[in-house]
């Protein structure tokens, strides 16, 4: 049988890709009537933040209110030397604007109009015309929590990859190759470089979800990979599993009692097997975690492994069955102080959303 989700998935792509035929006619239009918006100059409001040599673009929508967890991480971001141009896709109160300006070197407000890679479009086109040539630009928006331990050296560790282009997680399909595109860290040979203007000159904008991943996500990652530019994640699956490689009974268990997934027989099994014990035991559990991780991400799925062995710093707002399962299984192991508390502004968040509620 197939998980009714995966059912529901599929059904609202398919209704995507149908409505793409129409928005093929409408989105052009559409994209000349913002850009002569934007010409004519969106709110902006100047921070208290200086420019630096690095700059932050940051993606804001949160129509009711901002959520404590995004001015942390603003905070997080001028603490690694990063001034923050914050995009917000939907109008900020005054008193939300005041919070974010203390935080941050300008903000600018825009419809939502192409989600993420819209905002990131209108954000970068600001720079230029404002005469800003960052030698570090870190882009982020706020469909995660980031970073969830005190001290992350993600950002460092990005800047110093010897990457052009960083992210989290490079995704494979096909023969296509992509960063996970809510956080990238854009180096100066990337940012220098004319296909990098080119393509977000020639981005069409869509609020069409399954065209943004197309044309944005993977469009991007093709682009800059076609350009000759180095493009790679921080975490990869091969670390993931060198971690279960080495690690002990008791941790293999731990990963195995916190398995998350849509797929219910594939957290039943791992229940099962992390209770077992035999001589074997130990061969099997880690074959197990293998062939899993050819049915989800290895951050996903096991986040006890993911956070114990590669402090994996990152967890998705995403209210898809994947996401859902997958905070709850790093709530539960929270609880159960398998993994440490995340402070607690996070941690009330990320229980509200779980349960489907707004923190």
């Amino acid at each position: 049988m197939i998980p009714d989700w995966k059912i529901r998935r599929e059904l609202a792509r398919l209704g995507q890709q149908l409505r793409a035929v129409p928005e093929a006619f409408w989105e052009p239009v559409a994209q000349r009537l913002h850009d002569r918006r934007v010409a004519a100059g969106l709110p902006e409001t100047c921070g208290e933040q200086a420019l630096q040599t690095k700059v932050a673009l940051v993606l804001v929508y949160q129509p009711t209110g901002l959520a404590e967890s995004l001015l942390r991480l603003c905070r997080h971001l001028g603490d690694n030397g990063y001034a923050i141009l914050a995009v917000s896709n939907a109008a900020l109160t005054s008193a939300d604007r005041d919070r974010l300006a203390a935080l941050v070197w300008r903000i600018i407000e825009r419809p939502n109009f192409g989600y993420d890679f819209g905002g990131y479009r209108d954000g970068l086109h600001y720079l230029t015309r404002s005469g800003v040539r960052p030698q570090r630009l870190v882009v982020v928006n706020d469909s995660i929590w980031f970073p969830l331990f005190e001290g992350d050296t993600t950002l460092a560790r990005m800047e110093g990859s010897g990457l052009d282009i960083t992210g989290t997680i490079l995704r494979e399909r096909g023969t296509e190759r992509f960063l996970e595109s809510y956080l990238y860290s854009i180096g100066p040979q990337a940012l220098a470089h004319p296909a990098f203007a080119e393509f977000w000159q020639q981005y069409r904008l869509t609020s069409n979800k399954y065209k943004v991943i197309r044309r944005g996500e993977r469009g991007f990652g093709r682009a800059m990979l076609a350009a000759g530019l180095t493009v790679g994640g921080l975490y990869a699956p091969a670390d993931f599993l060198l971690g279960i490689g080495q690690a002990d009974d008791a941790t293999l268990r731990q990963v195995l009692a916190y398995t998350a997934s849509a797929d219910p027989d594939l957290v039943r099994d791992a229940a099962a097997l992390a209770r077992q014990s035999d001589v074997e035991w130990t061969g099997r559990a880690r074959s197990f975690i293998r062939d899993a991780l050819g049915r989800g991400q290895f951050y996903s799925t096991f986040p006890v492994g993911a956070m114990r062995f590669m402090a994996y710093p990152v967890m998705k707002k995403s209210q898809e069955p994947v996401s859902v399962r997958w905070r709850s299984a790093y709530l539960a192991a929270v609880e159960n102080a398998v993994l440490p508390t995340p402070p607690q502004p996070l941690l009330d968040e990320i229980r509200a959303a779980t349960r489907g509620e707004t923190a």
